[in-house]
């Protein structure tokens, strides 16, 4: 493997611009199509969609954290590159062939056959492809073939929407062209493995890929299958126009809420080499790191979300889909809950905690399951959407409850900065709720000083970042001149 790994705060700043970019770009495409098809299509399109992220899951099985994990014990981890990309190929395989099962067992109307196989086959393929190619360089810490990755393939994606959209393509085909934006990004991290990496097959295979993967493969499925539960439940609760409204609400902070979920990438290598080693104090601080800044960041887009949804609903999707304004605001605060969510959860992996983490994902799909069935046929789409919402407040309370540092992460992070935020947003909005933007920016501006003002450890960390940066343009002046004293002497 490459030894030149990037900084930590260098793969934020990739995995956040890439991140941010692809989350628009793909956004953008979503709320094209749902102009384009009627709500029903919408609605079809989006059962595929959820169902697709469900069988790219099987594709995995947790393999991929445990290549993390084995490949972080490693100075050269070639040998368990090349026997998890045999795995993730043979899963493959078996997820199409049993899948296909199940498909034409569950549904039986032809115009959803034809969409769920127009989309997932060459989606499928590509998100497997371009998972392989991430999961390797997030082990050799080189976010940005990340970025590109991501980018390439929602510049394709985007690209040949419009053009389905401006010729008025068939929307069959208009899905499979959006599969294959996936599949031209898998391609695409495929070239930049064959650049970076030295192939070799005939290796032996690597058991401890599959040591302990149980947990991780328990996990995993709960991970994928907690934002999809939505639409394939409520396929059996509402008619499939309502479905495609509760899928353009959610559509919004299912992509933002990404955001702190792949900033936490950056993170969780160090973690598991942290904790590998035995530097326990290390890996306690990284993580109440990452829980501050991922927390944070959820906060700004809960309250950014929570203002704009009007105007996001009328300026992406149009006054016809007007009914999904109140559900989205009340989705805005998945948000802030994921931002804690994930950094929790991920102390928990890195600490070899999986079965935990794996029991608060099992009752709180359990209790998503029943409150989506329940809530929706009494309350409709609200309903489904304060069903979303309880499921990340569950989800919160088990990883809190299930940290074994659970004192420390209370005290330096869930109180204080659910404090501030709460503060912030209650105050501000019962004193600017007249005033959408002003509200918005204020509460975010007195978040922010709260945190500045109180954190201690922050305010070190920023001084010590600046500290940092200004030696390192001292030092970069200093070498400009010696270089440039010795072009004289010469």
């Amino acid at each position: 493997m490459n030894k030149k790994t990037n900084s930590i705060i260098k793969n934020i700043f990739h995995l956040l611009y890439s991140t941010i970019l692809a989350n628009v770009l793909n956004a953008g495409t979503l709320i094209l199509l749902a102009n384009y098809f009627n709500s029903k299509n919408y609605g079809i399109f989006s059962v595929a969609l959820a169902l697709s992220m469900v069988m790219h899951f099987f594709t995995d099985l947790g393999v991929s954290n445990t290549f993390l994990r084995e490949g972080a014990k490693k100075e050269n981890p070639s040998a368990t590159f090349f026997s998890y990309i045999k795995v993730r190929v043979i899963c493959l395989l078996f997820t199409f062939i049993i899948f296909s099962f199940g498909i034409h067992a569950f549904y039986h109307e032809q115009q959803i056959l034809y969409m769920m196989y127009s989309l997932m086959i060459p989606l499928i393929i590509g998100l497997v492809l371009q998972s392989i190619g991430i999961t390797y360089f997030q082990l050799s810490e080189r976010m940005q073939f990340i970025a590109s990755i991501r980018i390439f393939s929602a510049i394709v994606l985007v690209t040949l929407t419009i053009l389905c959209i401006t010729l008025q393509v068939d929307i069959h085909v208009t899905a499979f062209l959006y599969g294959f934006s996936y599949l031209a990004g898998g391609l695409y991290s495929l070239y930049l493995l064959r650049k970076n990496v030295k192939f070799k097959w005939q290796v032996p295979f690597q058991k401890e890929l599959l040591i302990n993967i149980s947990p991780f493969l328990i996990s995993g499925l709960f991970i994928i299958l907690t934002p999809q539960l939505g639409p394939l439940v409520l396929e059996k609760t509402l008619p499939l126009g309502l479905v495609g409204l509760f899928a353009v609400a959610y559509r919004i902070p299912s992509a933002l809420y990404q955001i702190p979920g792949v900033i936490a990438g950056a993170f969780f290598p160090l973690l598991f080499k942290h904790y590998s080693h035995g530097e326990i104090k290390k890996h306690t601080e990284l993580n109440i790191l990452q829980m501050k800044f991922m927390s944070l960041i959820g906060m700004c887009m809960t309250i950014a979300l929570f203002y704009l949804s009007p105007y996001l609903i009328t300026i992406l999707f149009g006054d016809k889909w007007g009914s999904a304004v109140e559900p989205l605001k009340i989705l805005s605060f998945i948000i802030v809950l994921q931002g804690f969510n994930i950094a929790i959860a991920d102390g928990l992996t890195t600490r070899g905690l999986q079965n935990r983490r794996t029991i608060v994902q099992f009752i709180t799909i359990s209790i998503g399951l029943l409150s989506f069935y329940y809530l929706s046929v009494t309350y409709a789409i609200a309903g489904a959407a304060f069903s979303a919402l309880a499921m990340e407040i569950v989800s919160f309370i088990g990883y809190v409850l299930a940290n074994p540092i659970r004192r420390t992460v209370l005290t330096k992070v869930v109180i204080p900065y659910g404090s501030y935020f709460s503060i912030s947003f209650i105050l501000l909005h019962y004193l600017l709720y007249k005033f959408p933007f002003i509200a918005m920016f204020s509460t975010m501006i007195l978040m922010s000083t709260m945190v500045l003002l109180f954190d201690q450890a922050t305010r070190d960390l920023i001084k010590g970042f600046i500290r940092k940066k200004k030696q390192q343009n001292i030092n970069h002046l200093k070498d400009g001149r010696q270089r440039g004293n010795g072009k004289i002497t010469n």
